[in-house]
């Protein structure tokens, strides 16, 4: 582990250490240890709260997820994909050749791969340092205290016994679908229920009981390493992994098909891996491991009844279908809804009570109607809002809009939206239903919150909440855990449609005169924000927050020599043969700054073949980032 995650890990326990009652350093040394992290540039300073929930621990090296081939059944046969397998497998032999020599590799590992949420186990010189969630992948919520007596607290009486060492064993932590289907079938599905039991503030031993552990990966000093066999049996559930050749592929998706129907746990795929020493030849590039992949199996299918059509506003004012079913097992789950899309959906595919469909899940996880086998001619179309009962209109026979600004149902969504966007803890929507029909934003429940938070009682007469009982506490304590927002954050608390953090931030900017950047954005909301009593109400809610103690970080004015734009670029492949690295090839450019693709902020992702099938490829196609060669970009910037 490098210094400063040294130095973080230290300054964080330190601070939850302090908020506890029981200080590990005096105020002089906090303060040092403070300044010193500052001087490195980290972020972790920033973290504010006094809840061990509240801080981000770093992982010593990065937890990233796995490249992965969706499997399909095309009229009723199913495509494995194995050529796209073989291509990425003999891409990485191609690797692995150039740089260690000539090697003939004949055989790969296998492991089922389990639907649950990873945890990082991590030992410091042999003793348990901390256990994490996997969080952003750089940092994630330090979750020791729960699972601590499930894992061994030393790891001497296993053979390690090097000093300066960091040990991370990556886990699956899962429930049994016996024991899920017993005792919490009330729960949507057993991955969000193990979510819950990992990273709620709040949870119960019982249910941290019923999880079981399953380790994957060993890694020592940043290095994939042989596991320790006894000590995955002794502490963890064993580890299920087979050994095979690659022409095999097919055989063993099929064989772990057939397992998957009585296997303990849910598994929605297959996870290939080269060996340990090979893993470490292949590294990783930004978004996972060169030396993993996942293979999905085909979504499972059942057929079932429609039973009815539930309408909802959503935060544009569209009324929005979930079409209820009568209960079905599918994936390991009990789905009793699935989306409608919208109101020409309904239409066009005639569905409504009686209606037989067919369902699957997309990757195992959501749920959406595959087929309709029986159609009705019973339509049940709203023609007003189920929240204020104005009329709604439709569009291009399609949408069904309520245009009513004041609705409670549109108010609804846009605070549950601005909560999110400034991770307002333990404040769902049902909580923010009792303020949609008195106030317009999260800004103005939010003052308000806090002018009454002394004297509740406004909360108890007007809002219902019960006086004195502990769900109010927790609520007014969400609102007073605010310590601190950005501008970009003051802006999303107006909850305007399609208003995000990418263009808040460049308004931000705008308005404490730095250099913004609005390319991509749309013109007609750049010109909102650009009028003067927009920016006036911004300022009028900066000012109301600051007299209520709330830090405002405001954006600062970049000197003239840093004022040129940074252009955010990914690359994949190889840039020769015009450049001999990437390393060149970025440092060939003025303010060009190299990010991962799921990087919101990036502007290109540049390629030696844009006909390639990549991760980085589909991700960039997804978030609409622009894909160009080496070479153009080259023409771009010139």
């Amino acid at each position: 582990m490098n210094e400063t995650k040294n130095l973080e890990t230290l300054y964080l326990q330190a601070k939850i250490a302090y908020y506890e009652g029981a200080p590990t350093m005096t105020d002089a040394e906090f303060d040092a240890l403070e300044n010193k992290l500052k001087g490195l540039n980290s972020k972790v300073t920033e973290q504010v709260g006094s809840k061990r929930s509240d801080f981000d621990f770093p992982h010593p090296t990065k937890m990233l997820s796995l490249a992965k081939i969706q499997t399909e059944n095309v009229d009723g046969v199913t495509n494995y994909q194995k050529d796209l397998f073989l291509k990425w497998f003999n891409s990485r032999i191609s690797i692995i050749t150039n740089k260690v020599g000539t090697t003939i590799i004949r055989e790969i590992h296998y492991t089922p791969k389990f639907d649950g949420n990873a945890i990082n186990i991590i030992y410091e010189s042999n003793k348990l340092s901390r256990i994490l969630t996997r969080g952003d992948g750089l940092t994630g919520k330090n979750i020791t205290d729960r699972f601590r007596y499930k894992v061994p607290e030393d790891l001497k009486s296993f053979g390690y016994v090097y000093i300066n060492t960091t040990i991370e064993i990556r886990c699956e932590v899962v429930i049994a679908i016996k024991t899920f289907n017993e005792k919490y079938s009330e729960f949507a599905n057993a991955r969000n229920f193990v979510a819950g039991v990992i990273g709620k503030d709040d949870y119960i031993k019982e249910r941290v009981d019923d999880l079981d552990i399953i380790p994957l990966h060993f890694l020592v000093n940043g290095e994939h390493n042989v596991p320790n066999i006894q000590l995955f049996k002794t502490f963890f559930k064993p580890e299920y992994f087979g050994v095979t050749s690659p022409d095999d592929y097919e055989y063993v998706i099929k064989e772990m098909e057939n397992i998957r129907k009585t296997f303990k746990y849910q598994l929605d795929g297959i996870v290939f891996d080269f060996p340990s020493g090979y893993k470490n030849i292949l590294g990783v590039n930004d978004h996972d491991p060169e030396g993993s992949i996942a293979i999905k199996f085909v979504p499972e299918e059942a057929v079932t009844e429609v039973t009815g059509i539930e309408w909802n506003v959503g935060k544009t004012g569209e009324i929005v279908p979930t079409i209820l079913v009568k209960p079905i097992q599918l994936a390991g789950t009990t789905v009793k809804r699935v989306s409608g899309y919208n109101a020409g959906y309904i239409i066009k595919n005639k569905i409504g009570k009686g209606s037989i469909v067919s369902m699957a899940k997309s990757g195992d996880i959501i749920p959406n109607i595959r087929k309709i086998i029986t159609e009705t001619d019973v339509l049940d179309i709203p023609k007003v809002c189920p929240d204020c009962h104005n009329a709604v209109i439709s569009s291009e026979n399609i949408h069904l809009i309520c245009f009513n600004d004041r609705c409670p149902g549109k108010i609804l969504k846009k605070l549950h939206t601005s909560a999110k966007a400034i991770d307002l803890k333990d404040v769902g929507e049902e909580t923010l239903r009792r303020f949609s029909y008195d106030f317009y934003d999260l800004y103005e429940v939010i003052i308000f919150i806090l002018t009454v938070a002394s004297d509740p009682k406004k909360l108890v007469e007007q809002y219902g909440f019960k006086e004195g009982s502990r769900s109010l506490e927790k609520f007014i304590a969400s609102f007073k855990n605010i310590r601190s927002l950005s501008v970009s954050q003051v802006i999303q608390l107006f909850g305007y449609e399609n208003v995000g953090h990418r263009l808040s931030e460049q308004v931000a900017k705008l308005y404490y005169d730095d250099d913004p950047d609005f390319k991509g954005h749309e013109k007609s909301w750049v010109g909102f924000f650009k009028r003067e009593e927009i920016k006036e109400r911004v300022m009028e809610c900066i000012d109301e927050l600051e007299r209520l103690n709330i830090k405002i970080d405001k954006p600062i004015k970049r000197k003239d020599d840093d004022m040129k734009t940074t252009i955010k670029i990914c690359m994949t492949g190889s840039p020769k043969p015009n450049w001999d690295t990437k390393s060149d090839f970025i440092s060939s450019f003025d303010n060009v700054e190299e990010v991962a693709v799921t990087d919101p902020k990036c502007d290109y992702l540049i390629t030696n073949d844009l006909g390639s099938m990549t991760s980085k490829m589909k991700n960039a196609e997804k978030k609409g980032v622009k894909i160009v060669t080496y070479e153009e970009f080259k023409d771009i910037q010139s």
